[in-house]
């Protein structure tokens, strides 16, 4: 008779299995409390790394210069008669506390340039109104009627809109007539009337 072998079950040990899974349970707790506040702090963290950066960060220093500045800059328009005028300047500057006023460099000054007879006017600086349509002129103001006068002076102010020019701060004229020279001027009807005033004197040219 052959005996049959009975098979050996180890006991559980269930104070064991209990604190193991109760160590178990606290650390799942634990890990679902410390995970959020981990993630908040992470969070705060990179917040405030994010400010500091922000804080330390070279800033554009905005500009308070109220002044424009512009390089070869053009205007142009026609006077009631209907001649074209151009203004150019090597620079100019518009301040924008005072939008319609443009100071000039160096401005250059073309009347009727489709005719066979262009007025030309130059001068050191210049400021031009863009509302008034003044163009004023100051400093070795230069002239050419476009008929073979040459006047000089120190100042000028030209009306665009009807082509008048007045000048206070004398004037000399030299031409195939003669020379002029007087204290102020006017000009007008398109340049063919000027009128003079103050210590004038004419020399006329022999024929």
């Amino acid at each position: 008779m052959t005996a049959t072998p009975q098979s050996v079950t180890t006991p559980v040990d269930r104070d064991a299995a209990f604190a193991r899974w109760e160590q178990r349970l606290s650390l799942i707790t634990l890990l679902r409390r410390a995970l959020p506040a981990a993630m908040a702090a992470i969070a705060l963290g990179l917040a405030t790394l994010v400010t500091i950066s922000a804080v330390k960060a070279p800033h554009p220093v905005k500009g308070d210069d109220p002044i424009i500045r512009m390089v070869g800059a053009r205007f142009q328009g026609r006077v009631e008669d209907g001649r074209s005028f151009l203004i150019g300047a090597r620079e100019a500057a518009r301040d924008e506390r005072e939008p319609n006023r443009v100071t000039l460099v160096e401005p250059i000054m073309v009347v009727g340039a489709e005719t066979a007879t262009p007025r030309r006017l130059m001068a050191r600086e210049g400021v031009y109104d863009e509302q008034t349509r003044l163009l004023r002129l100051t400093g070795e103001v230069r002239i050419d009627d476009g008929l073979g006068n040459k006047i000089a002076s120190n100042d000028i102010t030209i009306d665009t809109r009807t082509g008048t020019a007045v000048g206070q701060k004398g004037i000399e004229g030299d031409g195939p007539v003669g020379q002029v020279s007087a204290d102020s001027y006017s000009v007008k009807d398109k340049g063919d009337r000027i009128e003079f005033r103050g210590r004038v004197r004419t020399r006329v040219n022999p024929e």
